[in-house]
């Protein structure tokens, strides 16, 4: 990283992955701002190539543009080209809806890399809340870069993957896991998923991407399994806030459980929106047999992504 993007490094790492407005991080932004320093702000946010070749959410960008000209408002001069970027992105707002958009989680050392994923504009779309990335999973995932460990030397499969992330990160970081399948029960989460393979993956020499698969959960006795690796570790993140989805979930685990005679476990990373629907889920593994071991949430200040701390991520360890 060259100087003057590590001067603003923070604020391109936040701007890129769409990190709420009010938390971001503008310290960084010394007033005042002359126009090269200017200029190099938004070739580190808005002007990035990355941003030009696959865009973050109109809204966001337009929203941090504005909040960027209110701190500027004082300034002798302010760049045309932030003005030019403001009303070329009303334009655009205007002129064609935006059913997607991407989202690029930069990760400093000792991983040098970025993560792009490709989601949906709408909370819902589809049918499915999985064509979006949920803190879990960012969570989750940040706990594997953290405890190499877990993972390494292992098969995995993660269940309701959504936009795919965690596999993602688990072959991209190269922390030498063996095969890793992404799972989901929605037909747009598996094309989305492929999608954002081929986005992390086009120039791949030695890495051996993630694989693919549709797998609904009440009909995972008829899923394919000697296709693929039989797996070591089971991934979950955001899956359990739904309670008429826990029968369907729970039969899948103890499928899966039984086929491995138990020489597996499970990471499960939930947002805990509710406690009590928590609480149901992990009565009804206690009934199964399962036993289930918290497991240390990163703390803010050592997180490898910028994450909204805001609502609380519980991650846990199932074995029986």
């Amino acid at each position: 990283m060259s100087h003057k993007s590590q001067k603003f490094g923070k604020l391109q790492q936040q701007f890129l992955c769409c990190y709420p407005l009010n938390k971001i991080d503008w310290a960084s932004l010394e007033l005042p701002v002359d126009l090269e320093t200017q200029e190099e702000l938004m070739l580190a946010t808005f002007a990035h190539p990355l941003n030009r070749r696959w865009p973050v959410r109109r809204k966001y960008k337009e929203a941090f543009i504005k909040r960027l000209l209110e701190l500027l408002k004082d300034e002798e001069e302010v760049h045309d080209g932030i003005y030019n970027s403001l009303c070329g992105q009303l334009v655009c707002e205007a002129a064609v809806p935006q059913l997607y958009d991407y989202k690029h989680y930069v990760l400093s050392h000792p991983y040098e890399t970025t993560i792009t994923l490709r989601e949906s504009s709408s909370f819902v779309s589809e049918g499915t809340t999985g064509l979006c990335t949920w803190e879990a999973a960012l969570a989750l995932s940040d706990y594997l870069l953290q405890n190499k460990n877990v993972a390494e030397h292992k098969n995995i499969i993660e269940l309701g993957a959504g936009a795919g992330l965690c596999g993602i990160v688990l072959k991209k970081c190269l922390l030498h896991v063996q095969e890793v399948l992404l799972t989901d029960g929605s037909e747009p989460c598996v094309q989305l998923m492929r999608e954002n393979i081929a986005l992390n993956f086009h120039n791949a020499v030695d890495q051996q991407p993630p694989q693919v698969a549709l797998l609904r959960w009440d009909e995972v006795e008829s899923f394919p399994w000697a296709k693929y690796a039989a797996p070591d570790l089971l991934l979950a993140a955001d899956v359990i806030y739904d309670d008429s989805q826990f029968e369907a979930l729970l039969s899948a685990m103890d499928y899966i459980f039984e086929m491995r005679d138990n020489r597996i476990e499970m990471l499960l990373a939930s947002t805990v929106r509710n406690t009590a629907t928590m609480a149901k889920f992990l009565d009804k593994l206690d009934t199964r047999n399962y036993k289930i071991t918290p497991c240390a949430s990163t703390q803010q200040e050592d997180s490898l992504f910028c994450r909204d701390y805001t609502t609380e991520v519980k991650i846990v360890c199932i074995t029986r």
